[in-house]
């Protein structure tokens, strides 16, 4: 998901509109049904997965039924009303819907709608679903139609605006940032929006016992340079990614993230401890795993008591003196 190539239009063709929207969504069938004079499509796909779409018109779009992903897509601007299946929504600014595959799906925009759309790999989302549960799923995943709640919407304006900051800075994340992002992207929205799953993911769930957690222990150790995600531990010591969690709660008082932090914090460290000329903060932050610089130096300072910098900067002291 993170890392696609990056497509920037602004025309007053609606053809050459409709075919960009195209190759980044699905085909649709878009109408102007304000002032054609007054159509001014802006569109962009950034290359982390940001979408964001204006007409400068009303529009209505019959967008049928597309298959292979979901979009979690905010009302930036304006408002709207949207169709799927029999349900129908009206739509506002500052507001983030779910839409989702296999369902009959159109909208219409006011003149001054704008959305920031983040794509998400259908695909994608039900491996995760499936090892969330520890079992293959049954049906096909679908959100419920209707706004995030409060708490998930603030939660995902502060994800937006990184995504933007990254894209803004040209800043090229690592394997390990990027593999983080996708996973708490997709792990946000199962975890905190209705859908087809919710009730089987608040069922209860026997913690993963002592040995399966020194195992995903171990694992992490030995492999906490690489893009691992909850779920990739979760697969490899043979438990759904909910035991895992439980038994990292039950029998480390944490979480097996936290735990990963930790043993990736002391990577970092062990690379600052050994720098050559070219070593900087930023670069081993995101080579392991930590995009908010912020919060690197914060969680690194409360460990080893003193700041990423300062660690830099007393080895090279100390490489001088010994020339």
């Amino acid at each position: 998901m993170v890392g696609a190539g990056s497509i920037m239009v602004q025309t007053r063709d609606l053809d050459e509109a409709i075919e960009a929207v195209t190759r980044v969504y699905s085909p649709h069938e878009t109408a102007v049904t304000g002032r054609p004079t007054d159509l001014n499509v802006v569109f962009g796909r950034t290359a982390q997965p940001l979408v964001r779409l204006s007409y400068g018109t009303e529009v209505s779009i019959d967008a049928g039924e597309f298959s292979n992903f979901i979009a979690m897509t905010k009302c930036a601007r304006g408002s709207a009303s949207a169709r799927q299946g029999s349900r129908r929504v009206d739509w506002r600014n500052g507001q983030t819907m779910p839409f989702s595959p296999g369902l009959g799906t159109d909208f219409r925009f006011d003149r001054t709608f704008s959305q920031t759309s983040v794509r998400l790999d259908i695909g994608r989302l039900e491996r995760l679903c499936g090892r969330l549960l520890g079992r293959p799923l049954d049906r096909q995943l679908r959100f419920v139609l209707q706004p995030f709640s409060p708490e998930l919407q603030r939660l995902w304006d502060r994800l937006l605006t990184f995504l933007q900051c990254v894209n803004e800075d040209q800043l090229a994340l690592g394997a390990v940032v990027a593999a983080s992002l996708d996973d708490f992207i997709l792990t946000t929205v199962l975890q905190g929006h209705p859908h087809s799953f919710t009730d089987d993911l608040a069922a209860p769930v026997a913690p993963a016992v002592p040995r399966i957690v020194r195992c995903a222990e171990r694992y992490m150790a030995e492999n906490a340079a690489a893009p691992l995600t909850i779920a990739d531990i979760a697969l490899e010591v043979g438990v759904s990614v909910r035991a895992l969690q439980a038994g990292f709660r039950e029998w480390r008082q944490t979480t097996p993230m936290a735990a990963l932090r930790h043993i990736r914090l002391q990577g970092a460290r062990a690379a600052l401890l050994e720098p050559d000329e070219a070593t900087e903060v930023t670069d081993v932050a995101l080579r392991w795993g930590f995009a908010h610089l912020g919060r690197f130096s914060a969680s690194y300072k409360a460990i080893f008591d003193e700041t990423p910098g300062s660690t830099l900067r007393r080895r090279r002291s100390r490489a001088v003196e010994r020339r």
